[in-house]
């Protein structure tokens, strides 16, 4: 299956490089391996070489959504997955530059996204190709790690400007914005529903992750939410803003400048749709932190958040408080709270799996053949994930939603 996406990427590298002028390329690629951070596409480096041109060094993702995946998440569903990253890159990231450059942002406060360099969308060879951010000093963060104040700051700093954007767009061009909603639209994905099965592994494995004490009080939480209940979280709450949905370590990029300040950008964006921002604050929170980050930092990041989500609309001439209230994100926050605790017993056995019991396709890369393969990682909880899921529990103990 490795020769096969290298050949999807060849195919692609050589219609970027007739794009860019670039005769007679020569293509250099190299398989990325997996690192139990991304399970939905197979990575790869990849150079595009041409006589007396510069070397376009580019990072690319091919689909690995097998036929069965495809027919369980339902074929219009995966489409639609494969379909919004382009879309990101192609038409709503260049509007948000316009919008930018509108404003008259200064070059610091914009929103860096990676240099794009094209895409296919035919079924079963779905690619992106983008810039390769590791060239240029950038890394991602250890999984296994606890986020730090530093790396979540300027994180923030980054999902705020985003958010604001997506407020910008649609105060300014709302025609455009309506289409930009219908395009990343989250899909009705057919049953039995994939999220659902990842939910209801959930609440039968998070009781066997929890301390004896809190065992009742975990089962009692996932009792008293039914599939309807869940999916809302997904949905816009009283401000419809276009979110990232999987605002995690994994899915950013890293360096220390020069001058010694910190940039963090963004690189995956396939599963963008309309809703609340908590959304993104608490999925970034509850997948990257450990018990001992939030315990000192949980409440000043919620405070952070906000101050740069109101300077980012000041920058844009929006006034925050009629744009985006501070009574308006409390209210969000404490509706989405619930969200936090249910999503991290549902990714953090993923984010933390040992690669030892991440399932192998015949060449030994990990093949998305089967929701059954996802909700099976789940099972396979380590020492670290019960830690984890534990300070999560003992957070909401704490706060009275346990």
């Amino acid at each position: 299956m490795t020769d096969a996406r290298e050949q999807i990427l060849r195919e692609l590298l050589q219609k970027i490089a007739a794009e860019n002028n670039y005769e007679n390329p020569e293509f250099e690629t190299a398989l990325v391996p997996t690192t139990g951070a991304n399970f939905s596409s197979q990575l790869f480096h990849a150079t595009i070489k041409s006589t007396e041109k510069d070397d376009i060094n580019v990072f690319a993702k091919v689909a690995v959504f097998g036929e069965t995946m495809r027919e369980q998440f339902g074929k219009q569903a995966t489409d639609v997955l494969l379909d919004i990253e382009p879309y990101f890159y192609t038409k709503l990231a260049k509007k948000y530059k316009e919008i930018e450059h509108k404003h008259d942002v200064p070059k610091e406060h914009r929103l860096i996204v990676p240099k794009y360099y094209g895409h296919s969308v035919e079924y079963l060879k779905e690619a992106v190709v983008m810039q390769d951010l590791s060239k240029d000093g950038f890394v991602t963060y250890d999984r296994f790690k606890s986020i730090d104040w530093d790396y979540a700051s300027k994180a923030i700093e980054e999902m705020a400007k985003f958010h604001a954007l997506s407020i910008a767009h649609q105060k300014e061009y709302p025609d455009d914005f309506e289409k930009a909603k219908k395009v990343v639209k989250r899909p009705d994905f057919k049953e039995p529903n994939p999220f659902l099965q990842m939910f209801k592994q959930a609440e039968a494995k998070a009781p066997e992750l929890t301390r004896e004490e809190n065992r009742p009080k975990i089962r009692k939480f996932f009792e008293s939410f039914d599939s309807n209940q869940f999916f809302k979280f997904y949905m816009p709450y009283k401000i419809p803003v276009i979110i990232h949905s999987d605002y995690r370590p994994s899915n950013l990029m890293h360096k220390i400048d020069e001058d010694g300040k910190l940039q963090v950008v963004a690189v995956d964006y396939q599963t963008m749709h309309e809703g609340s921002v908590a959304m993104d604050l608490l999925y970034f929170i509850f997948t990257g932190s450990d018990g001992a980050f939030r315990a000192k930092h949980y409440d000043q990041l919620i405070d952070f958040y906000y101050e740069n989500l109101a300077a980012s609309l000041k920058r844009l001439n929006l006034n925050p408080e009629e744009a985006f209230p501070r009574s308006v994100f409390d209210e969000e926050l404490k509706e989405m709270l619930p969200f936090g605790l249910i999503i991290s017993c549902m990714v953090l056995p993923v984010i933390t799996i040992d690669l030892a019991n991440v399932p192998r396709g015949k060449d030994g890369e990990y093949e998305s053949e089967s929701v059954d393969d996802m909700v099976g990682m789940m099972s396979n909880a380590n020492a670290l994930c019960v830690q984890r899921v534990n300070e999560v529990v003992d957070d909401y103990v704490r706060w009275g939603i346990l």
